[in-house]
């Protein structure tokens, strides 16, 4: 807007110019009347002057009703110092005339009295062309104006001083009090009765329920020097010291009546003690004669009930002034007012008029139009808002016929004034304060409790509604859209004089505030623009307050970077080289308003917010600036702590140099004030919250150590009984005690007073060396002794592991909420929800009680290295054995704990389920004996170990597979040790009978002749070697631990190495020497590189050379079946051949045993260990058979007898004898179908009845064969009620025809 003006209409250097400009100011006060509050002497406080302001500037809005009866809405607006040269442009827009004056004050004595009457009458000369009426209001006095004393106590009426004639010479005629006199002839005594008795009623916070505070301005000193006068410092200082008398006493009192004739100056305030003695009746203190103003005399400010009241009855008075005024100049007659041009003139105008001819045309015109302007602006005053539009659009029309641009300009401001009072009444309405850090804490408080009144209060005689749904009805009043033009315009016409641009400058500043109204933030901020280049000559703390208020506009219009920009722009006016006092508190607390701005908050636990926004690199600068500040104010620990913040918010966008130089400078600054983790309180009453160093180091990695396994604690688990329910099936049951598992919680727990550890992964973003003087862990809970740790860290080191160790001091829930470290000077403390890569706020571990610790130790040698799948291991024992050898191994136990043990269980665990119990033995009694074991003592016990061993050979794939039958080895020549001479010969008639076995054996009946091992013997001894791993779980506990029923485990590794010894590689059962006994015939090989000696029977042994074998007959025993169910025959027999087979080996130095452990028999093997219940014999034409083929020729009849023999004490029943022939291929195929190559005379089977107990039964039968061949007979006998049990005669008969 400033730029499109071309032409400067205004003169040189301007002469008459505003101080500076008001940007507290808002459209609606053009309607407002203007009183000054002053403070005056030094016996009042600054807090019960703010008090008195507070409660005066309540009374901003009076419900008046004229001689019309019709209701007027006044409005006033209170400051606090109001400059000269503002009041001087009273005439060109009269809201900003001082119309009244009110001062605060206290006194003590007739001198000070005297002062402070001579202190208001000099304030009035300043504002004397302006002023309307004056009130000086004292605390201090009785109603009489005699001293107060804490005994006084009235509630009379302040008297009226009636030498002030500026109000009741217009009402003589009244004799009521001084409340009636000035509301008199009209209807305003009832209705301001009804005003004041709400008043008196009402809260302080709100007066008539309409209260609404005028805008705040900062509070600082700097910020304040522009609302005071130069003089006045003189008299309107504050008290430091105390005043003795009391502060709090009720009631008000009337004015005074102060005598001109009295004198005085005849008062003397002579109060020496000791000159006269002190009269009974305390004298009234007597006003200067030329003291003129009204007085409100009160004793305190508790006692002050009507102070309300009062200054509704002098706000009355100025209204009727104003009303008076306006009704002089709207009955001025049209000729006479040309002569009022040379009042009606901007200041700098008026050496403009001299020697103008004013009986122009043009200059009459002139005239007529300022008067309409001035008329609406008193219109506008008086609450006439329709006769204010009227004024001013008249105004307007002559005004631009005449180009009386500045006067039009002001028309145009009027007008769109009284609109938006139309249009937007809710603008009167402070908003809701926000912390402002350069506001002093009692002024702080003030205005919170300002504001809080203030928020939801109406004026007087306005009810919601008409707020809320306030529609104008007033002709002319202009729209939104045309209040946007006529501010244009109007600021436009401003420019164009230089004289003006104060001016300018609060018309751009409503029209913004209007147009944020509106929402039309675009157009808000083009005004706010252009009154940022209005050239305007400030000092440089009007500077600052002209900055400090674009910054709030622009807030308020939403740019908050520009807001932010502005307010950097006004923290450095305040330190600027040209201010001759710089103020680094306020620029301080001006910078800390600017970081919402660029994305920036104090707290850290905001950063996150601004992650993804903000301008790093500006965000540094703010900052750096912040700590400069902080430290030329003298406050080295908010210095510090800016500069944590500095350092832990923009670590990621430094460059590696400045993380050195940020890092070095925080150090320095740390020595004059470390940086605790304590909230910063600052004058201002701002928090600032505590930084801590997250990320200086870094803790990449935190990880809760659990106690070792051998020492982690566990909790014994009741299996409680199901509770009985009537119900089949619920659903309850199962999720009853099913608890939702606690995140939060560790799956472990630690123990009382033993050490505990946090293991942490460090990282050093710095390129310098990083010094950790104290790192611990931060619990809560149960106590915790927390032991510190010194670190250094390597430069940009990120892999760098520590430990954090402390000890729980008793039994309960530890929290772990994090760690505290202290580098670089600061202190911090780092919680788990506040890192990245913690998913939890805490950890929660559960301490159990005390428990004891348990070393334990065997004699014999560790292992090297063993699979153990028990992780609770703590020593181990190797042992090496043969197989069948038994060794001990001493196990000693060692209490390391505090407490005693008292429990012990022992357990065996392995792998081999079935062998372990053949492994390890121990006994129990023994260990038991020897409990408690205190602390420091030591118990032992003796474990013995067996080396367990398959001494029937295994399969070995990758040998040839040995078909040959026992008789095929050759006997061992080795002598027989007291064995019967006939073995050798016995043997011998059994591989006589054997030997057609080997030789014409067939695959369908291999594994029914005899059973072999298929590992060859030449097979090396270390591949047999065998390793069982086991674990000897010791379950203990005691002491506090053990009455809560938590113990601990432990574990010995043991691993035993089992060399082979002996091998049993074939086997075969005979028929012994009696039908009670067999022959288990045993191939045996020596697997170990000593000569053996064993021990197969009594008195029996044999020696078996280093990798040889031997064959050995051991007599056992028939197996009795008396009591053997049905199918588990073969069982049977292999277990009693276990039991009864006894192996006994020796070699140089050790001894062991030998078992058949595995062993497996056929069913003719079976049938032979068993007692048979049936005797075979059988002739062929009359002879014996013999265990050889038999040979015939092709045609020859062949003559058999069979007799069966029943040996059992029963009788055998339902039996059936049959005979079966067949032809073995040596293929693995029989054949069966022989019917047309030989024949039966006779039957080839028969039924038995029964043969009784010793009976025999006999079958004979002849046989005839055609073709030639070899041809096997076989004879079986078996139960007709169960074809399993069967009896045959072994072997088959070998049968070649020729």
């Amino acid at each position: 807007m400033r730029s499109a003006v071309s032409v400067i209409l205004s003169g040189t250097a301007p002469e008459q110019n505003m101080s500076y400009p008001d940007y507290s100011q808002t459209p609606l006060d053009h309607q407002s009347l203007l009183v000054v509050v002053r403070h005056i002497g030094r016996q009042l406080r600054t807090k019960q002057f703010n008090r008195a302001f507070e409660r005066i500037s309540r009374i901003n809005q009076l419900k008046v009703f004229d001689s019309q009866n019709q209701a007027r809405h006044i409005w006033i607006r209170y400051l606090r110092g109001y400059p000269q040269e503002n009041n001087d442009w009273g005439d060109f827009q009269t809201h900003r005339k001082a119309l009244g004056l009110i001062t605060v004050g206290q006194c003590n004595s007739q001198d000070e009295f005297n002062e402070l009457c001579r202190i208001h009458e000099s304030l009035k000369v300043g504002y004397a062309f302006t002023l309307y009426d004056s009130r000086c209001i004292l605390f201090g006095l009785n109603q009489d104006g005699t001293l107060y004393e804490e005994s006084h106590s009235s509630d009379i009426s302040p008297c009226v001083d009636p030498s002030d004639d500026g109000f009741h010479k217009k009402n003589e005629s009244n004799s009521g009090s001084p409340r009636d006199s000035a509301l008199s002839s009209t209807a305003m005594p009832d209705s301001l009765q009804s005003c004041s008795n709400s008043a008196g009623s009402s809260a302080p916070s709100s007066i008539g329920g309409t209260i609404n505070m005028p805008k705040k301005s900062t509070s600082s000193d700097s910020l304040q020097n522009y609302l005071e006068t130069p003089n006045e410092d003189t008299f309107d200082s504050v008290s430091e010291d105390s005043s003795s008398r009391s502060e709090s006493v009720s009631g008000t009192i009337q004015y005074a009546r102060m005598e001109q004739e009295s004198g005085g100056g005849q008062v003397n305030a002579d109060r020496q003690s000791g000159d006269n003695k002190q009269s009974t009746e305390p004298k009234s203190l007597i006003a200067p004669t030329n003291f003129k103003a009204r007085t409100l005399f009160y004793p305190t400010m508790e006692h002050s009930q009507t102070l309300e009241t009062d200054i509704e009855e002098f706000i009355a008075s100025l209204f009727w002034i104003l009303e008076s005024k306006r009704m002089d100049k709207l009955g001025l007659r049209k000729a006479d007012r040309h002569l009022l041009l040379n009042s009606l003139c901007a200041p700098f105008e008026k050496k403009d008029f001299v020697g103008l001819d004013l009986e122009s045309k043009n200059n009459k015109r002139r005239a007529d139009g300022r008067l309409k302007k001035q008329l609406g602006d008193l219109s506008l005053q008086a609450g006439l808002l329709s006769e204010a539009i009227s004024h001013y659009h008249s105004a307007a029309d002559i005004l631009k016929s005449v180009n009386d641009w500045l006067w039009l300009a002001g028309a145009l401001e009027g007008m769109c004034s009284a609109s938006v009072a139309c249009l937007y009444p809710q603008l009167r309405r402070s908003p809701t304060l926000q912390r402002n850090s350069s506001l002093q804490g009692s002024e702080l408080t003030k205005y919170k409790v300002a504001a809080i009144g203030t928020t939801n209060s109406l004026p007087p005689g306005l009810d919601p509604e008409q707020i809320g749904g306030f529609k104008p009805m007033i002709k002319n009043c202009l729209t939104p859209a045309e209040i946007l033009e006529k501010y244009r315009e109007a600021v436009t016409h401003y420019g164009k004089y230089r004289q003006a641009g104060i001016i300018e400058t609060e018309a751009s500043i409503k029209a913004a505030l209007v147009l944020i109204e509106q929402r039309q933030t675009l157009h808000a901020a083009d005004f706010l623009q252009n009154a940022v280049f209005i050239s305007l000559q400030l000092t440089e703390d009007e500077k600052m307050q002209r900055f400090n208020a674009l910054s709030e506009l622009y807030t308020k219009v939403g740019f908050h970077r520009k807001a932010a920009f502005f307010k950097r722009v006004a923290a450095m006016r305040c330190v600027s080289p040209h201010n001759p006092h710089p103020n680094w508190a306020l620029c301080h607390s001006l910078l800390l308003q600017l970081l919402e701005g660029y994305k920036l908050s104090l707290n850290p636990n905001e950063i996150s917010t601004y992650r993804f926004y903000g301008w790093p690199r500006l965000q540094m600068q703010v900052m750096q600036e912040l700590v400069g500040t902080a430290k030329r104010k003298g406050n080295n620990a908010l210095a510090t702590r800016h500069m944590t913040f500095l350092v832990h918010a923009m670590l990621a966008h430094m460059s590696r140099d400045e993380r050195r130089e940020f890092a070095q400078q925080l150090e320095a600054l740390s020595k004059d004030a470390e940086g605790l983790p304590v909230p910063l309180a600052i004058d201002n009453g701002l928090i600032v919250p505590p930084v801590h160093l997250q990320h200086i180091p870094s803790v990449k990695v935190f990880k809760l150590v659990p106690p070792t396994p051998h020492l982690k604690p566990e909790k014994v688990v009741d299996k409680k009984l199901e509770e009985v329910s009537p119900f089949v099936y619920t659903p309850f049951s199962a999720h009853r005690d099913r608890g939702a598992k606690d995140v939060t919680k560790a799956d472990f727990s630690w123990v009382e007073g033993e050490l505990c550890e946090v293991n942490v992964i460090l990282e050093n973003p710095l390129p310098i060396e990083l010094k950790v003087s104290s790192m611990c862990l931060i619990t809560e809970g149960v106590k915790f002794h927390v032991n510190s740790n010194v670190i250094s860290i390597p430069a940009e080191s990120s892999m760098f592991p520590a430990t954090l160790t402390g000890k729980p001091l008793e039994p309960g829930t530890l929290r772990i909420l994090g760690y505290s470290t202290y580098t670089l000077g600061v202190k911090s403390n780092i919680r788990l929800k506040n890192m990245k890569n913690m998913v939890f706020p805490h950890i929660d571990v559960e301490i159990v009680p005390a428990l004891p610790s348990l070393d334990v130790s065997t004699s014999k040698p560790k292992s090297e290295f063993f699979s153990s799948f028990s992780d609770s291991v703590v020593t181990s024992a190797s042992i090496s054995l043969l197989m069948g050898e038994t060794q001990e191994c001493t196990v000693t136990l060692t209490n390391n704990g505090k407490v005693p043990i008292e429990h012990l269980e022992m357990k065996m665990d392995s792998r081999l389920d079935k062998q372990i119990l053949d492994i390890f033995k121990w006994s129990e009694d023994n260990i038991m004996s020897q409990l408690p074991i205190q602390p420091g003592a030591s118990a032992s016990f003796t474990v013995y170990i067996y080396g367990v061993g398959d001494f029937i050979g295994q399969p070995d794939n990758s040998n040839t597979v040995d078909n040959s039958s026992v008789s095929s080895l050759p006997v061992s020549n080795a002598p027989s040790v007291d064995g019967p001479s006939s073995l050798p010969s016995r043997l011998g008639a059994i591989s006589d009978r054997l030997r057609p076995k080997r030789t014409e054996s067939s695959a369908s009946n291999r594994q029914e002749i005899i059973y072999t091992s298929i590992r060859s013997p030449k097979a090396s001894m270390a591949s047999n070697v065998k390793n069982y791993e086991a674990v000897l779980n010791l379950k203990y506990s005691g002491g506090p631990g053990f009455k809560t029923g938590h113990f601990r485990r432990c574990g010995v590794a043991f691993n035993v190495e089992v060399s082979p010894t002996l091998y049993i590689t074939k086997w075969d059962t005979l028929p012994g020497e009696s039908p009670a006994q067999f022959y288990l015939v045993l191939d045996l090989w020596n697997a170990t590189d000593n000569e053996m000696e064993v021990q197969y029977a009594k008195n029996k042994q044999i020696l078996v050379e280093k990798a040889e074998s031997c064959r050995i007959p051991v007599p056992v025993d028939r197996c009795p079946m008396a009591n053997v169910d049905k199918g588990k025959e073969e069982q049977a027999c292999c277990e009693h051949i276990v039991t009864n087979v006894d192996l006994k080996w020796v070699l140089p130095e050790c001894s062991g045993k030998a078992t058949l452990q595995g062993i497996r028999l056929t069913a003719p093997m079976v049938q032979l260990v068993t007692v048979s219940p049936i005797h075979w014999e059988i002739t062929i034409n009359g002879e014996a058979v013999k265990p050889e083929e038999i040979r015939f020729d092709a045609g020859e009849m062949i003559s058999v007898n069979v007799w069966l023999r029943n040996h059992l004490k029963e009788a055998l029943e339902d039996l059936s004898l049959s005979l079966d022939c067949f032809q073995d291929y040596q293929n693995g195929r029989c054949n069966y179908k022989l019917d047309s190559r030989f024949a039966v005379i006779g039957n080839d089977s028969v039924l038995i009845p029964e043969i009784c107990p010793g009976s025999s039964f006999q079958h004979a039968l002849s046989m005839i064969f055609f073709v030639p061949g070899l041809y096997k007979v076989d004879f079986k006998c078996n139960r007709k009620s169960s074809e399993d049990c069967v009896w045959k005669f072994n072997p088959p008969l070998d049968i070649q025809i020729n």
